[in-house]
């Protein structure tokens, strides 16, 4: 059975999590405070950590820092009030596996508990695969292809130098195969969904495509109230710099750019060759809000 180190000051907030995620088949050891966490780590290392941002005295910046000096690994989530874009990206360049906005529902809470040990679990099969700076992927549409897949473009990635931003491409990558399988092929394993990675010193474009029916990137333009700021493409625009959605919106092409030295510039990413075959480029690009294909986030 799964185990989560859950940690929140708030006593209401840390019993109804806690009935919440037993009743979802997660073991779940409650703390009020970062070193209370610290010492309950120290003893009983758990799977996954899932911490309030804000706290009196230290917060979940603070007990990241702290429990990764003992797993650098560690899968950790963070949930806060005020989750805007830009502390978003702020926390999943500091480690974080996954960021979630308060009120957390359910499926989400639990999604991104699971996503954050898929994502440590792709890491820890990188050596399995064989390094290379792009590659094209065609797998059943199965959830169960997301950590093996995962692993494949991690190292890739990380062979062309990206360290600091992998968790966030990897998160990306994870959301994107996620809808393809369920949106759009429906759950039908007989059909394929197909990965593009392209990784270089100046950026890297991962694209996924699915057989689905796709949306009109134009709607992104219409949803942008907050009841639908949870997850979806709105996780897709805080872990990359551009996403863009081609064909008839069944193709999914996520940018990356490396961070540039002081005083550099950053050069554009090269998207070329990374189309699947018989796909146009759309002439022009949205900037994504919040919205799923189909269904809710």
């Amino acid at each position: 059975m799964r185990q989560v180190l859950l940690v929140d000051d708030d006593e209401a907030v840390r019993t109804a999590l806690s009935l919440l995620l037993q009743r979802e088949g997660w073991t779940v050891v409650a703390c009020p405070s970062v070193d209370a966490a610290e010492q309950v780590f120290a003893r009983t290392p758990c799977d996954v950590v899932l911490s309030d941002l804000v706290m009196p005295g230290k917060g979940a910046l603070e007990l990241l820092v702290s429990l990764r000096r003992h797993d650098p690994r560690l899968a950790f989530v963070v949930m806060s009030g005020y989750l805007t874009d830009d502390r978003f990206k702020d926390l999943l360049q500091a480690g974080a596996s996954d960021c979630l906005a308060k009120p957390l529902q359910t499926d989400d809470l639990v999604r991104a508990l699971t996503r954050a040990i898929v994502l440590r679990s792709s890491v820890e099969r990188r050596g399995e695969v064989v390094a290379e700076h792009a590659m094209v992927l065609s797998v059943p549409a199965e959830l169960e292809q997301r950590a093996g897949v995962m692993a494949q473009v991690d190292l890739a990635a990380q062979a062309a130098g990206f360290d600091q931003r992998r968790n966030r491409i990897l998160m990306a990558l994870d959301e994107a195969f996620t809808n393809a399988v369920i949106h759009g092929a429906q759950g039908n394993r007989q059909l394929s969904i197909e990965i593009r990675a392209s990784f270089s010193q100046n950026g890297g474009v991962v694209t996924v495509s699915d057989p689905g029916p796709g949306f009109d990137p134009v709607l992104a333009e219409m949803v942008a109230d907050e009841a639908h700021r949870r997850r979806g493409l709105y996780l897709l625009r805080a872990a990359c710099d551009d996403t863009r959605w081609l064909g008839r919106g069944n193709v999914c092409q996520m940018i990356f750019r490396q961070p540039q030295p002081e005083g550099g510039t950053s050069a554009d990413v090269a998207v070329g060759g990374l189309l699947p075959k018989g796909r146009t480029r759309s002439t022009s690009s949205h900037k994504l809000v919040a919205i799923r294909r189909t269904g809710n986030s």
